[in-house]
């Protein structure tokens, strides 16, 4: 059924498909109650307010074309793996469909062997039923299995950019680096160092290329200039998950970033709020916050949006979103129904599959977007952003004990990078072998 659903339909056509739906509906739960857990009704909707009238009469109808009361249940599961775990052990599943956030969940769960494996239903065609913005099977993964089915966030980190600033400071213009496939970490020190600046002749430098998170920022951005080399903490070699920090690929990233730290001086640790204040250039970020750039109140220069830059050892012209963490939809072990039965439902009341939907997502998201922007540009590099969501993996405290102080010593503290990694390689490869039973 469906993907004639990308084409426009009229409101008469739309009424008949949801008609159609509810009499064809292919699982019957027998009105018994499948529980949903998440941080709250709306979390990873795609724009679905399960909280108004809209979204009320949605779930009514989709409760009526399975056969199902639905429950929403709201508690801390979703992040806090030990009361996920707590409840399993203690005969009080919490949900029957879950949402998992990858970096403090997801991982332990899935290695304890509380998730239903669901290689057989995420398959081939089952993925061309489904809209590029809710795939992302390689987030779904652990070790063998395929443990995820739809995703939550639609991209990873990115960067922002004070276009106002750049016009003040007369800088390159970054819509030509980025259409001509130039937008590398070269151009990127080039533009940050250009942008650093003491404005007001007291001696202090007041302005900078680069604003990066204090806390875990040091950790997230080197594990988007890794995905953009082509280098990550491990890779999978022959079967088995390899300690790969230590090639020369993924040292060129933290010598890249130390290089901007230590001798341009273009990089500042802060609050990411510093941003809006108009002196910095870029800051390394997340699309969330996005919005208070378009906001007067806290921003008035005009901010655009851009993913990282390309490394000397990455694919010329391939951008990407990445992302370490993004959250799951998963199946417990111990729900009572069939997991196809359960997945088809979640699609239902998403609109995850083109079964169900009534738009094209992508185009949605979008729009969505669109009220930040004066820019039809920033819109196309949006949507490829969202059509190009890639996993930096193992960049995960499970798989990496202590990742974001590792990283602070690093690039805040000015720590040698190759003796650093040297120093962890053994423990950390010690710890993948655990975890995936590897000899």
């Amino acid at each position: 059924m469906c993907k004639v659903l990308r084409c426009g339909l009229t409101a008469g056509m739309l009424m008949l498909l949801i008609v159609s739906l509810a009499a064809a509906a292919p699982y019957d739960f027998d009105g018994q109650t499948v529980r949903i857990s998440g941080t709250f009704p709306n979390a990873a909707t795609f724009g679905i307010n399960f909280e108004d009238a809209r979204g009320l009469g949605h779930l009514q109808e989709v409760e009526e074309m399975f056969n199902v009361k639905i429950e929403w249940v709201i508690d801390d599961s979703p992040y806090n793996p030990d009361t996920f775990i707590a409840n399993i052990l203690a005969g009080d599943p919490v949900a029957d469909i879950q949402v998992l956030d990858r970096e403090r969940a997801f991982f332990k769960i899935a290695a304890e062997g509380l998730l239903i494996p669901l290689d057989d239903i995420i398959t081939e065609e089952y993925l061309e039923n489904i809209p590029d913005v809710y795939k992302a099977v390689e987030h779904w993964r652990f070790g063998n299995h395929i443990y995820g089915f739809s995703k939550v966030d639609v991209t990873g980190w990115c960067i922002y950019w004070n276009k106002s600033l750049f016009e003040r400071e007369g800088l390159p213009d970054l819509y030509e680096l980025y259409y001509s496939g130039e937008w590398t970490w070269d151009n990127l020190r080039k533009i940050a160092a250009m942008a650093t600046k003491d404005t007001d002749g007291d001696g202090i430098i007041d302005q900078y290329g680069i604003s990066i998170a204090d806390g875990n920022g040091s950790a997230e951005a080197i594990a988007a200039l890794l995905a953009t080399n082509n280098a990550a903490i491990a890779k999978l070699i022959d079967g088995k998950v390899v300690f790969t920090l230590d090639q020369p690929e993924a040292i060129q990233a933290y010598e890249f970033l130390q290089a901007m730290v230590f001798e341009d001086k273009s990089v500042v640790f802060e609050s990411q709020w510093t941003f809006f204040q108009g002196n910095r250039a870029f800051c390394f970020s997340h699309p969330w916050w996005f919005g208070y750039c378009a906001d007067p109140q806290y921003m008035t220069d005009e901010a655009g949006i851009i993913p990282h830059p390309i490394g000397p050892n990455g694919t010329p012209g391939q951008y990407a979103s990445y992302s370490s963490t993004n959250w799951n939809w998963v199946i417990p072990v111990t729900t009572q129904y069939d997991p196809a039965a359960l997945i088809e439902l979640y699609n239902a009341l998403h609109q995850a599959s083109y079964d169900y939907v009534i738009d094209e997502p992508e185009d949605r998201l979008v729009n969505e977007f669109a009220v930040y922007v004066n820019d039809r540009r920033d819109l196309d590099i949006y949507r490829d952003m969202i059509n190009n969501l890639r996993l930096a993996p193992y960049f995960n405290e499970f798989f990496f004990p202590d990742i974001f102080t590792f990283h602070r010593n690093i690039i805040e503290e000015g720590q040698y990078a190759a003796a650093a990694i040297a120093s962890v390689k053994d423990a950390v490869q010690a710890n993948l072998d655990e975890i995936f039973k590897q000899k």
